[in-house]
């Protein structure tokens, strides 16, 4: 913990804004429960079983905090590209998720190079999120199931797909998508 001396101006705001906190751990995301702050979540990296024990945790810290994590925020964090037609949303899309990846690889000290992707595995447990409006409605429906989240935040400029084709997603999304969920 970080202790400060002195006097401190405390927050303009009342109530404070909220506190997030971005993690996968049982023992980060547990500790924000216990602190009573909402969570920031991410499916591509972490398959649902490396993420879930960390929500769990959170819950259980916020239950023994005495609040009701129905009053609490879970965000999971998603890659985005829906298209009319599937085939052209996979292969727009992965050929991003490629790119991105790759990129965020360089000058780490792990192994360079890409590991075998089981796209199909990927995209039925929620971790990334493409296809036409209807898969990805389903997609979603499985990344709820799998990830356990309340809040859904989306990524549609990712690995340099074209301006065009990401206002192009994002107005599908708008459409057809979004309202599956109100």
């Amino acid at each position: 913990m970080l202790a400060v001396r002195g006097d401190h101006t405390l927050p303009v705001q009342q109530p404070h804004p909220p506190f997030w906190v971005a993690g996968t751990s049982a023992e980060t995301l547990g500790w924000a429960g216990r602190m009573g702050y909402d969570i920031m979540t991410v499916g591509h990296p972490h398959p649902p079983e490396t993420v879930r024990p960390g929500v769990e945790a959170w819950r259980a810290g916020l239950k023994a905090s005495g609040v009701d994590p129905n009053q609490r925020r879970c965000q999971f964090h998603i890659r985005t590209f829906v298209d009319e037609n599937s085939r052209r949303a996979e292969e727009v899309a992965t050929a991003a998720i490629v790119r991105y990846d790759e990129i965020s690889r360089i000058g780490r000290r792990e192994d360079a190079k890409p590991k075998n992707t089981d796209w199909a595995a990927m995209l039925a447990a929620g971790r990334n999120l493409y296809g036409d409006p209807d898969q990805c409605i389903q997609i979603i429906d499985n990344s709820i199931k799998n990830y356990s989240f309340n809040i859904l935040t989306t990524t549609f400029n990712f690995g340099g797909i074209p301006h065009d084709l990401i206002k192009k997603s994002m107005r599908l999304f708008a459409k057809e998508v979004m309202p599956a969920f109100r």
